[in-house]
């Protein structure tokens, strides 16, 4: 069930998607939007001069402050557009990363909804923002990037499925938004029929859990053909032109994805659809 919806800005173009794929889970589920805008307090430099000048510091704040009210007032724009419950908080932040306080306002609510990364931004916010949501919410965070668009009810569902703690919390999480869809693949990569792995008939126990939830799926299991696991999900997503991919995310030691790669860095930097990540 979906009551409350978390939506953190990030000053990117993609914000505008976030905000509409929350409005059409708001109407969907008769839930409320808390839309987050957070203003840095400027950290003082100590050079081997001492402080930087506080009129500096006092200057940049009033930049972001007004930057920031400017975010939040074309968020209660577009939020207007639709009759449904919402709010947009403006909180300043002093001892805590704008990442920190999105995930703590994310324990507030039931999923969070975050625009995707901006190809034409380098810069760390969104991996951050994304990292820390996903870790230190207990939330599942759905990811929109710029373009892309969460229809209601939704069309074409992809589940990304392995059996693994973070898939299964990923299946689960996505039960609310798959009543109504028209189609449903349960996707494998190679899975592995042995004990402990996929079993006997890959596929087969999880179709008969969901169609206890009232689901009909496909089974389908690929090949990888020497693509990784990531290439494969966003290639099968991309072939059913699916509305919406669920996987589980940093199935591996984040430090592991962030060095050597996995699908869910792959994902991120290739997804054309949204993305509902759960770890």
């Amino acid at each position: 069930m979906i009551r409350e919806i978390f939506v953190p800005l990030l000053r990117f173009d993609s914000d505008a998607a976030a905000i509409d794929a929350a409005l059409s889970l708001a109407k969907a589920h008769d839930a409320h939007i808390s839309a987050l805008v957070t203003l840095e307090h400027p950290m003082p430099l100590v050079t081997e001069f001492g402080y930087v000048p506080v009129e500096a510091s006092q200057r940049e704040l009033d930049e972001a402050s007004a930057a920031a009210e400017a975010q939040a007032a074309r968020a209660r724009t577009q939020l207007a557009r639709e009759a449904v419950s919402s709010e947009v908080r403006l909180t300043e932040v002093m001892m805590l990363w704008s990442e920190e306080t999105a995930a703590l306002h994310a324990r507030h609510a039931d999923i969070s909804v975050l625009g995707g990364p901006d190809p034409k931004q380098a810069s760390p916010r969104f991996a951050l923002t994304f990292k820390s949501l996903l870790l230190s919410s207990g939330r599942p965070v759905l990811v929109v990037p710029t373009g892309a668009s969460l229809p209601s009810p939704l069309r074409r569902v992809v589940l990304a499925w392995k059996p693994t703690a973070e898939a299964t919390r990923a299946l689960h999480d996505a039960l609310p938004l798959l009543a109504g869809a028209s189609e449903i693949d349960v996707l494998m990569i190679d899975p592995q029929v042995a004990e402990g792995r996929h079993g006997e008939q890959p596929g087969a126990d999880i179709a008969r859990h969901l169609s206890r939830h009232g689901l009909t799926v496909n089974v389908v299991s690929m090949p990888k053909e020497g693509r990784s696991i990531g290439a494969n999900l966003l290639r099968h997503a991309q072939e059913v032109d699916a509305d919406l991919l669920v996987m589980g995310g940093y199935g591996h030691a984040h430090w592991r994805e962030v060095i050597l790669g996995g699908a869910t860095r792959t994902v991120l930097d290739g997804m054309r659809k949204a993305v509902l990540f759960s770890h």
